[in-house]
């Protein structure tokens, strides 16, 4: 399990992808931060986020700086529909033009073994997972907050893409991009007893009390979960970023700015 490398713009801005992902050959991929971007004011300014009233423009401008990164094209971005469903979503043709998965009803998980295609999802606090198959070339992108590792959406990834693609968690190389600290993640009893019913005997040093709140490391929830269903450590990259106490310049945060924010996007393709 390794840290994610930093990596910059040609016009400046950073962003991040993972050792092991990296090594992997016809595959691009990165997590990207709120920087590079051409957004304006409280969007400023790699922001990816529709409803929170940027301009549309912008937006379209900021989807294609990153698809080109990772040397795809905006015309084949494939976008979550993120409203903390178990739903996932696979896309089976690089049909051309950008487009979502899910809307109105939401699905938080993307598959496909299409070369070209860029599979994105999103964060600001929340988990977004990147997964490839190396044997059988798929790859996933999961988004996953504390509704999303209760309902077990990286799990059912994994079995959806073993049903789809004959995928094996041993042949699976997974990254968990920046998201919330267990010291950030501060909640009431009713999602610790819903996380702790679940996990208990996986992980009970994984919650902890302090004060009237509980504190539960939902990254550590994810790594347990990938290992327990046969995912090789050293297949493993975890972020200990953490955009709630991360470097503002570089982060928004849901809890930070209560919902005034933009949303970073990650991403992942099989190069043709």
């Amino acid at each position: 399990m390794s840290e994610l490398l930093e990596r910059t713009f040609e016009k400046g801005g950073t962003y991040f992808v993972s050792p092991q992902l990296s090594i992997c050959p016809h595959l691009g991929h990165a997590f990207f931060t709120r920087q590079g971007g051409v957004s304006k004011g409280i969007f400023e300014s790699l922001n990816f986020r529709y409803t929170g009233g940027d301009n549309e423009n912008d937006i379209a401008k900021n989807y294609k700086i990153a698809a080109e990164a990772i040397g795809g094209r905006y015309e084949d971005v494939v976008r979550t529909c993120q409203l903390h469903t178990d739903t996932v979503g696979v896309v089976r043709a690089r049909e051309g033009g950008f487009r979502q998965v899910g809307a109105p009803d939401g699905c938080d998980a993307l598959i496909t073994n299409v070369p070209g295609v860029v599979l994105a999802g999103f964060y600001a606090d929340c988990q977004l997972i990147l997964l490839y198959d190396e044997k059988n070339h798929a790859i996933g992108a999961v988004h996953a907050g504390w509704r999303g590792v209760a309902n077990r959406i990286l799990t059912k990834t994994i079995e959806k893409m073993g049903k789809e693609y004959g995928t094996q968690p041993k042949n699976i190389v997974a990254a968990v991009g920046p998201s919330i600290c267990r010291r950030c993640f501060e909640t009431d009893d009713d999602v610790k007893e819903i996380l702790f019913e679940i996990y208990e005997d996986q992980v009970p040093d994984y919650f902890y009390k302090e004060g009237a709140k509980w504190h539960i490391d939902l990254k550590m929830l994810t790594y347990s979960s990938l290992i327990r269903l046969g995912v090789l450590p050293y297949n493993i990259d975890v972020s200990n970023r953490c955009p709630c106490c991360g470097d503002e310049e570089l982060y928004w945060s849901h809890r930070r700015t209560r919902g005034n924010r933009g949303v970073h996007a990650g991403m992942i393709m099989l190069k043709p």
